[in-house]
């Protein structure tokens, strides 16, 4: 064989490896996520670039304090769909608009079986007030009916920044299904380099 072909060859196939690694990767693992609203203020801010683990909830159900990413409109899908529709997003800040708008960063504030409830500016979790440290304004009720029970296989979510939040409060209780995983990491910027708790 011709040593440029073969050079060329080898070159396509390191490619097109790498590639699909990265693709399974982002996929199955590890993916990216851009903050694009003040709901999580001052927890998370705008333009922060999250790694969102999508194993953490393989064998076990997010707990109450979970910062999550989930698609409001979706489903997460199977191997193959996750991966094609990863192929498809190569550039992971580059999604479709009606995508992004769909993708949602929150933290879980009730799990499957817990009441929730909201009075006097506070979160009431199976009767007892919530301790949120990291809240950022008073908390108010919104459209969705309260007290309510989380349902099987459902979540409760609510942004820190709680009077610029849309969230369950609003859409109500969001299905297990769409969670596409926890956060675990912030990369950008520099000086908020590190783990997101």
């Amino acid at each position: 064989m011709n040593p440029i072909l073969k050079e060329i060859l080898s070159w396509i196939l390191l490619v097109a490896a790498a590639l699909f690694i990265s693709t399974l990767i982002n996929s199955q693992v590890l993916s990216l996520a851009t903050v694009k609203e003040v709901s999580m203020q001052d927890t998370l801010y705008e333009n922060q670039t999250l790694v969102i683990n999508r194993l953490a909830y393989r064998n076990r159900q997010p707990r109450t304090g979970d910062i999550i990413v989930f698609y409001q409109e979706r489903e997460i899908g199977s191997f193959p769909q996750e991966f094609l529709r990863s192929l498809g997003n190569m550039n992971p800040f580059k999604r479709s608009e009606n995508e992004r708008r769909n993708r949602l960063v929150k933290r879980v504030i009730g799990t499957p079986g817990d009441v929730i409830d909201i009075a006097d500016g506070h979160v009431y979790l199976n009767g007892e007030m919530l301790d949120e440290p990291y809240v950022k304004g008073l908390t108010f009720r919104d459209s969705f009916e309260l007290p309510v029970t989380v349902g099987e296989n459902q979540l409760f979510v609510m942004g820190d920044n709680r009077e610029k939040s849309k969230d369950s409060r609003t859409f109500g209780l969001i299905d297990l299904s769409h969670v596409e995983g926890k956060v675990v990491f912030r990369l950008f910027p520099v000086n908020k380099f590190g783990r997101v708790k």
